[in-house]
């Protein structure tokens, strides 16, 4: 949405204090990730991959929306393991313990906290999964260093974050910004963000104190139904913090303009989609001086 096409998460302006990502997303609960579009899901479920998870183990899952990470992280580490979700937003976690209780899924411990400050003791979990949530973030850096100390020796670290975004998202945004009664300001992933580039995310986790750091494409094509969809899409992601600086008299010529341009962008088909890039980064905390080379139990 900013001139210079830059940003790496869908519509965010940032980096945003907790508590405004957090309202956003609390007004977002009910019908977050429930318009049709696999976007969220499929996400969470590879990074659930990518983080090794195996039975027995605790998880701990930052930001954890309606679940996208969670639910594949209580498969993985079955009933002798656990999961432990947190996020900010009081809908989002109502909503995620209501999924648990309907899946039966006992070892799974939802709770209302910060993903940039959990408060648990040091050395609680073998595992902490970050999606789609350390960018947006007021300090990623603390934060990861706090995933860090979460940690036991030998403990695994995954997080996903933006990487290149299909240039027809911006074609779509850019025409919002119009129906503001301010000019939208800053967004992430100028050349001076930590999220800009691999070797910058790669640097700001080996900061935390991580070692054993990978960070992999993963690309997802998603496609929507019509304009409409498209449109309802962009309220479920922190692009809301957007729409809602738009004022409401506005709304439906913004929706307008917005629509009229994912028709011009279509594919050749005549398809909606977009391509995105998604970067998966996995990290281990160290053995501790005392500890046995392999960090102990993985």
């Amino acid at each position: 949405m900013d001139s210079d096409h830059a940003a790496r998460s869908p519509g965010t302006r940032g980096p945003a204090p907790s508590s405004r990502v957090a309202d956003a997303f609390e007004r977002a609960a009910d019908t977050y990730d429930l318009t049709g579009v696999r976007f969220y899901g499929p996400l969470g479920r590879r990074l659930v991959a990518a983080a090794g998870l195996t039975p027995g183990m605790r998880v701990l899952d930052v930001g954890c929306g309606r679940g996208a990470c969670t639910f594949p992280a209580a498969e993985a580490v079955g009933e002798d393991g656990s999961v432990t979700a947190v996020d900010a937003a009081e809908a989002m976690v109502e909503a995620t313990r209501r999924t648990a209780a309907e899946q039966g899924a006992s070892h799974v411990t939802v709770l209302t906290g910060d993903a940039g400050r959990p408060d648990f003791p040091d050395g609680s979990f073998d595992a902490v999964l970050a999606g789609l949530v350390v960018f947006l973030l007021p300090d990623p850096a603390a934060a990861l260093r706090a995933h860090h100390r979460l940690l036991r020796p030998g403990g695994r670290f995954a997080m996903s974050s933006f990487g290149s975004v299909d240039a027809r998202f911006f074609q779509v945004t850019d025409v919002l910004p119009q129906f503001l009664d301010e000019p939208l300001g800053p967004v992430p992933g100028r050349s001076d963000n930590a999220f800009a580039t691999k070797e910058s995310v790669a640097a700001l986790v080996s900061g935390a104190g991580f070692t054993r750091i990978g960070v992999a494409d993963s690309d997802l094509d998603i496609e929507f139904a019509d304009p409409g969809q498209w449109w309802d899409w962009l309220w479920q992601t922190a692009g809301r913090m957007i729409l809602e600086r738009i004022p409401s008299e506005r709304l439906p010529q913004a929706r307008a303009a917005a629509c009229r341009r994912m028709d011009e962008v279509r594919d050749a088909d005549g398809r909606l989609s977009l391509h995105w890039n998604v970067w998966l980064t996995t990290a281990v905390r160290g053995p501790a001086a005392t500890d046995a080379p392999d960090g102990g139990r993985t």
